[in-house]
């Protein structure tokens, strides 16, 4: 017997009835999205949800319930085992009428060999519902739950959901192919019993799973797989080519109306939010005139007090696309909402924008990026020319939006 099921079931000849989730727990970027989205729907339509299931995953089987959890572990890890890069995708958004709101995830071949290998496997000594046994199963991530309102009438439900998804469309999710780092055994309460790890080729229990030095060792090897199929298989991403808009474009990031703390934590040169608010609108359309179009890179308000990021835009000049940053959880009706990594190309150079500069593994351009502020300048100053990145945080560009023209000349200076 080993260690690792002793100190997770003892050694009890026999053992309660347990209740099991099979699962892919999300990390990094994806986590924080779906986490914002979860967090956005709780503000705007009053639902309430534990806070175990805040943690985004995608279930691949269950609840199945046994009396023989050691059985389960040893059946989960000799079905997972077998497999490598193991991937799938973001769709679009859906309901299950009456019961709950959901990302949807494309799966890949391989995903769905997984799932089904587990069943069969699962399905010999374990209680399993009815939707596990559906070939036509629907991968996703459950966003929000009927059991999370106060009110469970099923025409509150259903116009509460309709409400929900309608929100949901002023958000864009990049549908870059991502993969499975793990998949978890849950038991009681939510809690990780195991977890099996495809990239270290191992089975962790819980302190493990949850170690952040074990995870910087998974994410080595996914980087160097990712790598690998970069170089064999070449870049996924589609341009926007912006050579042919007729205007001015311009970029910049976390402009924080309202946050009267941001003052403080980033040192701003305002004596107050007044005077910070009023100084952010006038440089914005000092440089923007109507015809111009400007990507601005999440966080445009924040603090209890703030005002909608709608009231905001009203104010501004230009064309403005909209790439969602963690505080910005507003319906957004005066912008266009566009997806989180969003690729441009201009004047011959190939410009990736987002909010959390987290570098995709098929990605070898420039990176333009908000999130950091002027708080970790060693790694993230206005341009690092080393990492290619460019950081258009308010602070660092003069509380006023960048031109690409100014942008170019900074990668122009590199390739030189």
């Amino acid at each position: 017997m080993s260690k690792l099921y002793v100190n997770i079931f003892g050694r009890r000849p026999s053992a309660p009835l347990g209740k099991y989730l099979i699962e892919v727990r999300l990390s990094g970027h994806r986590k924080k999205t779906l986490r914002s989205l979860k967090e956005a729907i709780e503000r705007n339509f009053g639902a309430r949800m534990p806070k175990q299931q805040k943690v985004p995953h995608i279930t691949i089987v269950g609840p199945c319930s046994t009396r023989d959890g050691k059985k389960l572990i040893r059946e989960v890890q000799g079905v997972v085992k077998k497999y490598d890069l193991v991937g799938f995708r973001f769709g679009g958004f859906g309901i299950f009428p009456g019961r709950a709101v959901y990302a949807s995830i494309l799966p890949s071949d391989e995903l769905m060999e997984m799932r089904a290998e587990l069943v069969k496997k699962l399905e010999n000594f374990c209680e399993m519902p009815s939707h596990d046994h559906n070939p036509e199963f629907s991968a996703h991530a459950t966003l929000c739950l009927n059991t999370y309102f106060s009110k469970k009438t099923d025409n509150y439900i259903d116009r509460t959901f309709d409400k929900i998804l309608e929100f949901l469309g002023t958000w864009k999710i990049s549908e870059a192919k991502l993969y499975v780092l793990r998949v978890a055994i849950i038991g009681r309460d939510s809690r990780i019993v195991c977890e099996y790890d495809l990239m270290l080729k191992k089975m962790l229990d819980r302190s493990e799973a949850l170690d952040r030095e074990t995870f910087k060792k998974t994410m080595k090897i996914l980087r160097k797989k990712r790598d690998s199929l970069v170089q064999k298989h070449g870049m996924s991403f589609g341009l926007m080519d912006e050579d042919d808009y007729p205007g001015r474009v311009f970029v910049v990031s976390d402009l924080h109306f309202d946050h009267r703390n941001i003052i403080r934590f980033c040192n701003r040169p305002f004596g107050s939010v007044d005077e910070m608010n009023r100084t952010l609108v006038k440089n914005w359309n000092s440089v923007v005139d109507e015809d111009d179009r400007v990507y601005f890179l999440g966080d445009m308000t924040y603090g209890r007090q703030r005002r909608p990021i709608d009231f905001w835009l009203s104010k501004l000049n230009g064309e403005v696309r909209f790439i969602r940053g963690n505080h910005d959880t507003d319906i957004i009706t005066r912008a266009e909402v566009i997806k989180d990594r969003f690729p441009i190309r201009y004047k011959g150079h190939d410009l990736l924008l987002m909010h959390d500069p987290y570098r995709p593994a098929d990605w070898d351009g420039w990176i333009i990026h908000g999130d950091k502020h002027n708080n970790n300048l060693d790694e993230y100053p206005h341009v690092n020319t080393k990492n290619r990145t460019i950081n258009v945080c308010a602070e660092l560009v003069g509380y006023t939006p960048m031109s690409l023209d100014e942008a170019i000349y900074y990668a122009e200076s590199q390739s030189a």
